[in-house]
C-alpha cells in the first residue's frame, strides 16, 4: 500500500528575518576598542559552562577585555549609556549582545538559566544541536526576543505559560524535540507573531483559542503530535495565514468553513487525522491555494469535492488518499485542473473507470489511482500528458492492452526530466509495498520515474516501443495476463532500476541484452512460461532464485545446469519419439528373425544334407 502524505516544513520566513536582523544592527566593527558588556560576558560564560564542550572561538581567558562581539555566532549592537558626573551630562557607547546564531554547531548539554542575563537579546537560534533537558523559565523573561529557534534538539518538558511574556516575538520554532503536555493558551499578547512551528513533538490536547488572536500569523505548523478535538480556531481573524499544517494528529469533526476567509492560504495539510464530512464548497475562494492534503480521513462526496477544487486556479498538489470509500470516480462535471501537477486518489476503493478529464490536466506529472476498483481500459489520451513521469494504476481491475500512446510519453522519452518550477515546500512521499519497505522522498518530483500497472487483468503483449522510455526507472507489469515474449528492446531502458514481469503468461527466453541494464537492482520474471538459459553477468549475478521460479523451462545458475552440447528442447523431444519407435518395433524384429532361423533349421538344412 502506498499513499501520498504532505509534511510541510517551516516557511522560509526565518531566513528573511535573520537577514533583516543582521543588517539592521549598528556596525560594531567601527568600535574595535570597545569590549562587550561585562554582564553579557558573564552570561555567555555561564551558558558555555552548561555545555559538554567549549564553543570554538569563544575565548574567555581574555576577559575582561575580550571582545565577545567578534566571536562566532555572537551579534552585538551599539547602545548609548547616559551618565551625569557632577554637573556635566555625558553619553558613553556600549556594545551589547543582541543575537546568538548557534544553529548546527554540534552543541551538547543543558540550556542554563544564565541565558536570561543577555537582557538585550532579540535573536536566539540554537537549532539542529543536541541540547537536552527542560527550557529554563528564565528564557521567557527576554522580552526583547523577536526570533526564538530551538528546533531539532532533545528538549523535554512542557512549553510553559511564560511564552505570554515574549510580546515582541515574531518567529517561534520548537519543532523536532520531545516536548509534552498542552500547548499553553498564552498567545493573546503575541500580536507580532508571524510564524509558530511545534512539529514532531508529543504535544496533546486541543488547539489553544488564543492562537486566533495572532492576527499577523502567516505560518502555523503543528504537524505530527497528538493534538485532538475540533479544528475550531477563528480563521476569519487569521487573514494573513499562508501555511497551515495540522497533519498527523487526532483532530476530528469537519473541515472548518471559515478557512475560506484565508485568501492568502497557499498550503493546507489536514492529512492523517479523523476528519469527516465534505470539502467545503467555499474552498473555491482559495485562489492562492497551491497544496492541499486531506489524506487518511473519512471525507465523502468526491464529485462535489473535485468540482469545488478545480476552481482553485493555483492548485498544484492534491492528495485525497484514503477517503470517499466505495464511491464512484466521476466522469462528468469535471473539466480539469488548470495548474495541477500531482494528483493522488489512491486506496479509496473507488468504482467506475479512469475518467477522460484527466487528459485535460496538461501540467500533470504525477498520478496515483492505485488500490481502487476501477474497471475498463487505460485511456489512449494519457500519451498526450507531456509532463507525466509517474503513473501508478496498480491494484485495480483494469483490462485491455497497454495503450501504445504510453510508449510515447514525452517526459520519459526525453534526455532529462522537465521541471515545471519547484515548490517552496517539502512534500515527502511515503511509499509502501509488499514485502514491506518504506522509501522517503523529499518531494514528489524526487520520486523515480515509474509506470506501475501491476495487479490488474490486462492482456496483450509488451510493446517493444516501451524500450523508448529512456528515463524510466521502475516498470511493474506483474500479476496480469500479458503473453508473448520479453522484448529485446527493453535493454534500451538504461536507467531502469526495477523490472517486474512476474505472474503473467510470457514465453520465450530472457533477452541476453538485459545484462546491459547496469542500474537494475530488482528483477522478477517468476511464474511465467519462459525457457532457455538465464543470462549471465552484469546485475543478473545479484538476483536470487525467487526471481526466476515457476518457469520449468529455464536453466542456469539457479536451476538445472544448462548442457552446452545438448540439443534444443524440440530436437530432444524428437529423439525421444524416435527411441520410442525403435523400442516398440524391437519385439516384431526379433520374431521375424526367430522365424527365419526356424525355417533354415527345419527345411533348408535337411535339403542340404540330402544333396
Amino acid at each position: 500500500m502506498k499513499y501520498l502524505s504532505l509534511m510541510l516544513p517551516m516557511y522560509p520566513l526565518f531566513c528573511v528575518m535573520f537577514f533583516i536582523f543582521l543588517y539592521s544592527q549598528p556596525c560594531a566593527s567601527s568600535f574595535k576598542n570597545l569590549s562587550c558588556n561585562s554582564d553579557d560576558l558573564r552570561a555567555l560564560e555561564a551558558f558555555s559552562n552548561g555545555l559538554d564542550s567549549r564553543i570554538d572561538g569563544w575565548k574567555f581567558h581574555d576577559a575582561p577585555a575580550a571582545n565577545c562581539c567578534s566571536w562566532p555566532g555572537v551579534r552585538c549592537a551599539l547602545f548609548s549609556v547616559f551618565s551625569s558626573p557632577s554637573s556635566i551630562n555625558s553619553t558613553n557607547p556600549s556594545l551589547r549582545v543582541v543575537g546568538l546564531d548557534l544553529g548546527s554547531k554540534e552543541l551538547k548539554g543543558l540550556l542554563l538559566n544564565s541565558v536570561s542575563g543577555l537582557d538585550q537579546l532579540s535573536f536566539l537560534n540554537l537549532s539542529h544541536n543536541s541540547l537536552r533537558g527542560t527550557v529554563p523559565p528564565e528564557l521567557f523573561h527576554l522580552r526583547r526576543l523577536e526570533v526564538l529557534d530551538l528546533n531539532s534538539n532533545d528538549f523535554t518538558g512542557d512549553l510553559g505559560q511564560g511564552i505570554s511574556n515574549l510580546t515582541s516575538l515574531s518567529y517561534l520554532d520548537v519543532s523536532f524535540n520531545q516536548f509534552t503536555g498542552f500547548i499553553p493558551d498564552s498567545f493573546h499578547g503575541l500580536q507580532r507573531l508571524e510564524s509558530f512551528s511545534a512539529e514532531s513533538n508529543s504535544l496533546e490536547g486541543r488547539l489553544p483559542n488564543s492562537l486566533s488572536s495572532c492576527s499577523m500569523l502567516r505560518l502555523l505548523n503543528l504537524r505530527n503530535n497528538s493534538l485532538d478535538g475540533n479544528i475550531d480556531l477563528n480563521f476569519t481573524s487569521l487573514v494573513h495565514l499562508v501555511v497551515l499544517n495540522l497533519g498527523s494528529n487526532h483532530f476530528s469533526g469537519h473541515i472548518p468553513k471559515s478557512l475560506s476567509s484565508c485568501r492568502a492560504l497557499e498550503v493546507l495539510n489536514f492529512g492523517m487525522n479523523n476528519l469527516h464530512g465534505t470539502i467545503p464548497i467555499s474552498f473555491r475562494n482559495l485562489q492562492a491555494l497551491s497544496l492541499l492534503s486531506v489524506t487518511n480521513s473519512r471525507l465523502s462526496n468526491i464529485s462535489v469535492g473535485l468540482q469545488t477544487l478545480q476552481e482553485c486556479q493555483n492548485l498544484t498538489v492534491l492528495a485525497l488518499t484514503k477517503n470517499f470509500y466505495g464511491e464512484e470516480l466521476p466522469n462528468n462535471g469535471i473539466q480539469g485542473f488548470h495548474s495541477l501537477q500531482a494528483l493522488a486518489i489512491d486506496v479509496c476503493a473507488l468504482t467506475g473507470s479512469i475518467p477522460s478529464w484527466l487528459a485535460n490536466i496538461k501540467e500533470l506529472s504525477f498520478l496515483d489511482l492505485s488500490w481502487n476498483h476501477l474497471t475498463g481500459g487505460i485511456p489512449l489520451c494519457f500519451g498526450s500528458l507531456d509532463s507525466l513521469f509517474y503513473l501508478d494504476l496498480s491494484n485495480n481491475s483494469l483490462t485491455g492492452e497497454i495503450p501504445m500512446s504510453l510508449t510515447k510519453l514525452k517526459t520519459l522519452n526525453s534526455d532529462s526530466l522537465s521541471n515545471n518550477g519547484s515548490s517552496s515546500y517539502d512534500i515527502p512521499y511515503f511509499y509502501w509495498k509488499n514485502p514491506p519497505r518504506t522509501l522517503r522522498y523529499k518531494q514528489y518530483k524526487n520520486l523515480p520515474p515509474t509506470v506501475d500497472l501491476s495487479n490488474n487483468m490486462m492482456d496483450g503483449t509488451i510493446w517493444k516501443e516501451i524500450g523508448n522510455l529512456r528515463l524510466l526507472q521502475v516498470l511493474d507489469l506483474s500479476n496480469n495476463n500479458f503473453t508473448g515474449s520479453i522484448p529485446d528492446e527493453l535493454s534500451g531502458l538504461r536507467n531502469l532500476e526495477t523490472l517486474d514481469l512476474s505472474f503473467n503468461g510470457l514465453s520465450g527466453t530472457i533477452p541476453v541484452s538485459l545484462v546491459n541494464l547496469t542500474f537494475l537492482s530488482s528483477f522478477d520474471v517468476a511464474h511465467n512460461h519462459l525457457q532457455g538459459q538465464i543470462p549471465k553477468g552484469g546485475q543478473f549475478s545479484t538476483f536470487s532464485s525467487s526471481s526466476f521460479e515457476g518457469n520449468p523451462g529455464l536453466c542456469g545458475e539457479f536451476f538445472l545446469v544448462c548442457n552446452p552440447t545438448s540439443k534444443p528442447p524440440k530436437e530432444e523431444e524428437n529423439d525421444i519419439e524416435e527411441s520410442n519407435f525403435v523400442l516398440e518395433g524391437l519385439p516384431l524384429a526379433l520374431g521375424f528373425i526367430s522365424g527365419l532361423l526356424l525355417i533354415v533349421i527345419l527345411v533348408i538344412l535337411p535339403l542340404l544334407k540330402q544333396g
